[in-house]
């Protein structure tokens, strides 16, 4: 758990060998490489082609169902295949384009019936002009110096037909023309269901196309592990007929990069990371809380010499989502949807980490939810066992802000004492130290009450920011004028007082917005009760549909702050005070296709 030990590695071996050296390290896949010089320009590939087969990939992930697959080493050509998918693609998209106008068309003629137009020499080249005007705008039929008549009225809108041998301009009536066109209402009908048939036709072949899939997948994959490849040639520094390639690999995979080294013939040199390098970073949480990790590297990579904070984001958020939704009815609803969705949720890593946080978040939610005493907004009867466990009133204003802040303070002070823990200097041990005493200090002058607990709090107030003053004062003196800045240094370090302060304070909203969810579910359940008084019989039903609407707002209100400003508090709050820097990310060298041999494109095809 944490961040992961990292040892530099340097190898050495012939420019002859240089190409299948790189070739088996990205296979072996364990080493984050440097650039020992700046990288040249690539060779420049054709992204057209690269682009049409992304498209096409894109196209059948899309489809709405997958063929079976064929074989991964079936023949197959690669441009001709692209080129089919692609025009099934455009097929596709010009007959729904052609659905949607016909379907516009036919609702526009709607009112209008099924008319058959006269050929145009009939009626003496005159056309025949289509308006719904606003019974209110009639008025404006008198400017008219063409041809109209209203034929028919619906409602408060005039069926007006205006004659005139060209369109009309647009400024002829205050409403725009409708649409007609010169086809009956009955052959758009017509010509839509060919169109239908047309495009389920289309869809049929494009389900067909599926079982290329994974064929176009490993091809993309394969050239784009050529162009990795390419880009780590440029990067090694080739003297004397000797290249040189660096890197970082983690501790535990040294014993591998040794063994590939001695079967390649190549020199390697293991290294400690010295003070002055900046290691990439790799996160390795616990399994059940990768997801923490995954919302870590969202926002911010720690740098390597820090500490992962995934364990902590991971359990606080899920706090933070509880307690923001309050409410144990919501909370089973989410944990039966991640029941529903498990098995599907565990196809992928991410979806299996993504469970457990659901799991995980419906959980907490649901023992929240059962302490505050809320079922879908709903009371549990007096004397019941759930009542007996409903032991936080979110309508008590003074305790919950007091707890909301206490949660706060806890967080931030897990992120201070952390970057104590970890701290590379005793400026930075002594500082984060002085902000936990100060917090805990004010928190105790605020809730504590008897007078002994009052002059230890002051006293705490008075001790914290001399600590933060020190310990940014800690540096080593040279002169007269270090020395100022140091006094300068410590009275600046006070200034982060009022950071902390509304920091602390921004955790007043898990009160403020679980308040909120709970004040909306009881009143949603008030006006059903209300309306279903009201209204004996069909009140019930309105009364159902105003629980099933307001609910489900309240719901999804729920949700979205949830996971809003759950990850604010940590991504902002949390991380302002217990991550020092920013580290980058481990990016592995390693292959994405799977075999070399049966995914490794010709030098044609990796352009694509």
């Amino acid at each position: 758990m944490g961040i992961v030990p990292l040892k530099r590695a340097t190898l050495c071996g012939i420019v002859s060998e240089k190409a299948e050296v790189l070739a088996g390290l990205q296979s072996l896949g364990v080493m984050h490489l440097v650039a020992l010089r700046e990288a040249g320009p690539l060779a420049v590939h054709d992204p057209t082609a690269q682009r049409r087969v992304e498209t096409a990939c894109r196209h059948l992930d899309d489809a709405p169902r997958s063929a079976r697959a064929f074989a991964l080493d079936a023949p197959f050509e690669l441009a001709p295949l692209v080129g089919r998918i692609l025009d099934n693609r455009a097929h596709l998209k010009a007959l729904r384009d052609r659905d949607d106008e016909l379907q516009a068309r036919i609702e526009a003629l709607e009112p209008w019936g099924d008319i058959v137009f006269p050929p145009l020499d009939e009626m003496g080249g005159q056309r025949l002009w289509f308006y719904l005007l606003p019974a209110k705008e009639r008025a404006a039929l008198g400017k008219l110096t063409l041809p109209w008549q209203i034929v028919d009225r619906t409602g408060n809108l005039l069926h007006v037909v205006v004659i005139a041998p060209d369109e009309p301009p647009p400024e002829l009536l205050p409403v725009a023309r409708v649409p007609a066109g010169a086809v009956p209402r009955s052959a758009l009908k017509r010509e839509r269901d060919e169109t239908l048939i047309a495009i389920e036709q289309a869809e049929a072949e494009r389900v067909e196309l599926t079982r290329w899939r994974p064929q176009l997948a490993l091809h993309l994959a394969a050239a784009a592990d050529s162009r990795d490849l390419e880009s780590a040639a440029s990067q090694t520094i080739d003297r004397d007929n000797v290249f040189a390639a660096q890197g970082w690999v983690p501790a535990d995979d040294v014993r591998r990069l040794e063994d590939f080294a001695a079967a390649h013939g190549l020199a390697l040199l293991i290294e400690e990371p010295s003070a002055e390098d900046r290691p990439p970073t790799l996160l390795a949480p616990p399994e059940k809380a990768q997801s923490g990790a995954e919302l870590t590297r969202f926002y911010k990579t720690p740098a390597y010499r820090a500490w992962d904070p995934s364990l902590v984001v991971f359990g606080s958020f899920a706090l933070f989502f509880a307690m923001i939704l309050g409410d144990a009815g919501y909370a089973a609803v989410i944990a039966v949807a991640t029941a529903v969705f498990w098995r599907r949720l565990g196809r992928s890593p991410e979806g299996r980490s993504g469970r457990i946080l659901l799991a995980t978040i419906a959980a907490m939610a649901i023992v929240y939810g059962v302490a505050c005493g809320s079922y879908f907004g709903l009371r549990p009867p007096k004397d019941s066992v759930l009542a007996t466990l409903a032991v936080v009133d979110v309508h008590n204003f003074d305790a919950m802000m007091a707890l909301s802040i206490c949660v706060g303070a806890l967080h931030i002070t897990i992120a201070l004492a952390a970057l104590a823990w970890k701290g590379h200097s005793r400026s930075q041990v002594v500082t984060s130290i002085g902000w936990i005493v100060t917090i805990w200090s004010g928190i105790g002058l605020w809730l504590v009450e008897d007078d002994t607990g009052k002059m230890l709090a002051t006293a705490g107030l008075v001790a914290g920011p001399a600590l933060v003053v020190a310990g940014a004062m800690m540096q080593e003196a040279a002169g007269p004028r270090r020395l100022m800045e140091r006094i300068g240094s410590g009275a600046l370090a006070l200034s982060g007082i009022t950071k902390l302060f509304g920091d602390v304070l921004s955790y007043l909203r898990l009160f403020a917005l679980g308040l909120a969810s709970a004040s909306l579910a009881t009143t949603f359940n008030a006006l059903a009760a209300d309306v279903h008084a009201a209204k004996p019989g069909v009140g019930v039903l309105f009364a159902i549909l105003i629980l099933a609407f307001g609910h489900g707002i309240n719901f999804l209100l729920g949700l979205m702050s949830g996971v809003v400003h759950g990850l604010r508090l940590n991504f902002i709050e949390f991380f302002s005070w217990g991550l020092a820097e920013e580290g980058t990310p481990f990016s592995v060298f390693a292959r994405r296709a799977p075999s070399h041999d049966a995914t490794q494109p010709s030098s044609q095809e990796a352009q694509a």
